[in-house]
C-alpha cells in the first residue's frame, strides 16, 4: 500500500528525531528522502531514509553509488573516526534479483561502512526490528494503523518533523547570536584612534614614541609601570600591522561577541591581551605593541566553542578556524620579528577565559572555578618568571632605554644606563657611547666626552650628531681646525642641516 510507505517514512523520521536525538542534515520532502546524524563520541551514525522501490538490484546499486559519493563529502564535517551509514528504503517489495546484503566499505579518510535495509510492506514489524537492532536502539514496535488513521496522521507527522527541524535551527542560531558586536567596533575605533595619535606625534614606528604612549617595555614595567601590559594592546607598529590586526579583529570579534555576548567578550578580550602581554614580558625584552595577544585569545574562544558545540563548530567554521590558526602559528615561529610569546599566551588566555565565563545560559561551576584558578596561575607564573628573567637587560634593551631617557630629557638616567651597559657588556654600540658623551658634557667632563664621541664615530662613521658634537667641543677648546674638520664630516652626511652650516660658517669666519 503506497499510503503505508508514506506513513512509515514520516513516522520513522519523526521517531528518530524526537525520541533518539538524531539531527536532520538534509531533507527532500517531495522525493521523501531524509539524512539524519547522531554522534556517539568516537563514531557517528548516519541514517539515510528514503521511500523508494527498486525493480532490479542494478537500480539499487546505482542509488548506493550516489549515497557513497555524498558520504565521502559529508565525512569532512563529521565527528569521530568511524562513520556508520544506514541506508533504509521504505519499499513495497525488494529487488526481484539478488542484492548485496553485507556492509559496504566506502573509501574515505575515515572508516566508513554502509548498511542497507528494506522496510518491506509484507514484513514491516520484522524489518523495523532489524533496523533498530542494528542501530542499537531499544524501540517498541509501531502499533498497526488502519488506512484512515494513517492518512490522518501523515500531515501531522510532516508538521511535527518541520517543527523539530525549525526548533533545531533556532537553537543553533541562538548559540551563535547572544549579542551584537558593539565592543568589537569600539575596540577597532580605539586602535585606529591611537594609531593616528602615534603618527601625529613622532610616528608609530618610532621606538621612543611607542614607549612614551605605553608600549610594552620591560625595564619600565619592572620599575612599576604594569599598566603598559594593557595600554600596549591598543598601539600598533606601522600601517600593515594595524590593518592586518583590525581585519582579524573585525571577523573574529564579530563571531566571538555574538556567541558570548558583550560582557563575556570584554572579559575574554582583556584576559587574553593581558596573558599575552605577560607572556611577551616573560619571554622577550623587545619593545612590543599590538592587539595580537587579544586576537589570538579570540581564536582560543572559538576553540572552546568547538569543544562545547563540536557538531555546530565543524559544520560552520571549524576546519577554516583550525587551518587559519595553524598557518598563523607557523608564521609566528618562522618570522623572527613576530612576538610568539604574546600570540601563544593570548591563545591560552582566551581559551581559559572562555572556559571561565562560559556561554550564556550554560554553567559548569567546577570547570569554571578551575579555569579561573588556571588564569591566575598562568598570569602569576608569567609575572614571576618575567621578573626573574629581567634582572639583567641585554645591550639592545639598555640602548633603547638610554635613548628613551635621552629623548625625554632625563639625561642623568640616560647616562647611568649607557655607562652601565658599556661597563657590563664591553659594548660596541655607537649609540651608547654617544649618549654617555652627552652625560659627560652635562658634567663638564670634556675629555671623557671627546673620547666617547671618537669611539662612537669609530663604531659608526655615519653618526652625524657625534661628528657635530665633537666639532662643538673642539671649538670650545679653541681647536679650530679639528672643529672645522668634524663639522665638515657632519655636513657630508647631512648637507641640509642648517645648524651644521651655521657652526661651520662661524668657525671659518672667525679670525
Amino acid at each position: 500500500m503506497y499510503l503505508e510507505d508514506i506513513y512509515y517514512f514520516w513516522k520513522m523520521t519523526f521517531n528518530f528525531i524526537s525520541s533518539h536525538d538524531f539531527e536532520v542534515i538534509h531533507i527532500d520532502r517531495e522525493r521523501r528522502e531524509v539524512w539524519l546524524e547522531k554522534n556517539k563520541g568516537k563514531s557517528t551514525d548516519i541514517i539515510r531514509l528514503k521511500q523508494q522501490t527498486f525493480d532490479w538490484s542494478n537500480h539499487l546499486q546505482r542509488d548506493q553509488d550516489v549515497v557513497a559519493e555524498k558520504v565521502k563529502h559529508l565525512t569532512k564535517t563529521l565527528m569521530g573516526r568511524e562513520v556508520n551509514v544506514h541506508s533504509i528504503y521504505i519499499s513495497q517489495f525488494p529487488p526481484v534479483d539478488d542484492w548485496e546484503r553485507d556492509p559496504v566499505h566506502i573509501k574515505a579518510k575515515k572508516t566508513v561502512r554502509m548498511y542497507t535495509y528494506f522496510v518491506l510492506q509484507r514484513e514491516r514489524e520484522q524489518s523495523l526490528e532489524d533496523v533498530y537492532e542494528s542501530l542499537n536502539i531499544q524501540e517498541d514496535p509501531f502499533p498497526p494503523e488502519g488506512e484512515e488513521e494513517m492518512e490522518g496522521q501523515v500531515p501531522n507527522l510532516r508538521r511535527a518533523v518541520d517543527q523539530a527541524i525549525e526548533a533545531n535551527i533556532k537553537n543553533q542560531q541562538a548559540v551563535l547570536s547572544h549579542g551584537k558586536p558593539i565592543l568589537t567596533y569600539l575596540f577597532i575605533a580605539m586602535n585606529i584612534l591611537m594609531f593616528v595619535v602615534l603618527e601625529l606625534n613622532g610616528g608609530s614606528q618610532d621606538t621612543s614614541t611607542l614607549i612614551e604612549y605605553g608600549a610594552k617595555f620591560n625595564p619600565l614595567i619592572v620599575e612599576g609601570e604594569w599598566w603598559r601590559i594593557v595600554s600596549s594592546m591598543f598601539l600598533h607598529i606601522g600601517i600593515a600591522h594595524i590593518l592586518l590586526n583590525m581585519l582579524a579583529l573585525y571577523y573574529l570579534g564579530n563571531a566571538v561577541e555574538r556567541m558570548f555576548g558583550s560582557v563575556r567578550f570584554f572579559a575574554i578580550y582583556f584576559v587574553s591581551g593581558i596573558i599575552g602581554g605577560l607572556a611577551s614580558f616573560a619571554l622577550s625584552q623587545n619593545v612590543a605593541a599590538g592587539a595580537s595577544g587579544a586576537i589570538y585569545g579570540l581564536f582560543g574562544a572559538l576553540l572552546f566553542f568547538g569543544l562545547i558545540y563540536k557538531k555546530l563548530f565543524f559544520r560552520t567554521m571549524g576546519s577554516s578556524i583550525i587551518g587559519i590558526l595553524i598557518i598563523n602559528i607557523v608564521f609566528s615561529f618562522a618570522i623572527p620579528q613576530v612576538d610568539i610569546g604574546a600570540h601563544l599566551g593570548g591563545l591560552v588566555g582566551g581559551f581559559l577565559a572562555s572556559s571561565f565565563v562560559h556561554f550564556p545560559k550554560k554553567r559548569n561551576v567546577l570547570s569554571q572555578a578551575a579555569s579561573f584558578v588556571a588564569v591566575l596561575a598562568v598570569g602569576g607564573s608569567l609575572v614571576w618568571y618575567g621578573i626573574g628573567g629581567n634582572e639583567d637587560f641585554n645591550p639592545h634593551t639598555q640602548t633603547v632605554l638610554a635613548s628613551y631617557y635621552q629623548e625625554t630629557g632625563q639625561f642623568d638616567l640616560a647616562f647611568d644606563v649607557a655607562n652601565q651597559a658599556i661597563k657590563e657588556h664591553n659594548s660596541v654600540n655607537s649609540v651608547l657611547y654617544f649618549i654617555r658623551s652627552y652625560g659627560y658634557i652635562q658634567q663638564n667632563q670634556v675629555k671623557q666626552a671627546i673620547t666617547d664621541l671618537k669611539r662612537s664615530i669609530e663604531l659608526n662613521p655615519d653618526n652625524e650628531s657625534a661628528h657635530y658634537n665633537l666639532g662643538v667641543l673642539y671649538a670650545r677648546q679653541g681647536e679650530k681646525d679639528l672643529a672645522i674638520d668634524a663639522v665638515q664630516k657632519a655636513l657630508e652626511i647631512n648637507p641640509e642641516a642648517e645648524d651644521y652650516q651655521e657652526l661651520l660658517g662661524e668657525l671659518e669666519g672667525s679670525g
